[in-house]
């Protein structure tokens, strides 16, 4: 007769050596989105750890260990990832606030709104329009973005986000000093990265008088004192 405690005989634990690969697996996966200021290493010896204290917990076929460990060293270096910045959420908010805001805009407008236009709505700066907007252009396309899980290398620093708030406030100031023509040009031109046709078929003018015009504006920016060394740095 058979004893009792032979007919089902627990499972051998899986050796976590046997099984490291699979820390090179996962981070191999995540790799290509990673920003640059992330460390790889710091993400693997989470994955290790994960790794470990899976196969204690694994009780089961040797054939499902791997699927198992792997799920779990991969959300370890999610998590990982998560506590070493916290930021990509906010990039997901922007692109549906941008969204929102381009739909609402347009209608109002009858027209595509302009980047700083639906900047100045949502209170953003420019370079986070913009990174909004690739966003959105990659999701049509299906081109897929930064997962909201993983850090967001374009989020400001809050000091220099403050920084940039306020000397657009101040150029916007001086730009509204300008005549109109010479200001749209130059704010389409340096703030819109507008090119000179596109400047010259909004104005109803040649490329060359667009460029005149644009040129005025920078001239009559740089005798304004108050904005001297403010628009030296942006257009140096």
């Amino acid at each position: 007769m058979i004893a009792p405690n032979t007919l089902c005989p627990p499972f051998p634990a899986p050796n976590p050596v046997d099984l490291l690969d699979l820390v090179d697996r996962a981070l191999a996966g995540i790799a290509p989105r990673l920003p640059a200021h992330v460390d790889r290493d710091d993400l693997a010896s989470a994955g290790r750890e994960a790794l470990v204290n899976a196969t204690l917990r694994f009780d089961g076929p040797t054939n499902d260990a791997r699927a198992f460990c792997f799920v779990r060293v991969r959300g370890a270096m999610l998590d990982e990832l998560r506590r070493m910045d916290p930021l990509a959420r906010r990039r997901r908010e922007r692109v549906r606030a941008v969204s929102k805001i381009e739909h609402e805009l347009t209608h109002e407008l009858g027209r595509s709104p302009l980047t700083v236009e639906i900047a100045e709505a949502l209170d953003y700066s420019t370079a986070e329009v913009r990174v909004a907007q690739s966003d959105l252009a990659a999701e049509a396309a299906g081109t897929p973005v930064l997962d909201e899980n993983l850090a967001d290398p374009s989020s400001p620093n809050p000091a220099r986000q403050a920084e940039q708030g306020d000397l657009l406030a101040k150029l916007f100031g001086a730009l509204d000093r300008l005549p109109d023509r010479q200001a749209h040009a130059v704010k389409r031109y340096h703030i819109e990265e507008a090119t000179l046709d596109t400047i010259g078929a909004e104005l109803g003018v040649s490329r060359e008088r667009a460029r005149q015009l644009r040129t005025a504006g920078e001239n009559r920016l740089r005798d304004d004192l108050e904005m001297l060394s403010l628009w030296d740095a942006l257009i140096a």
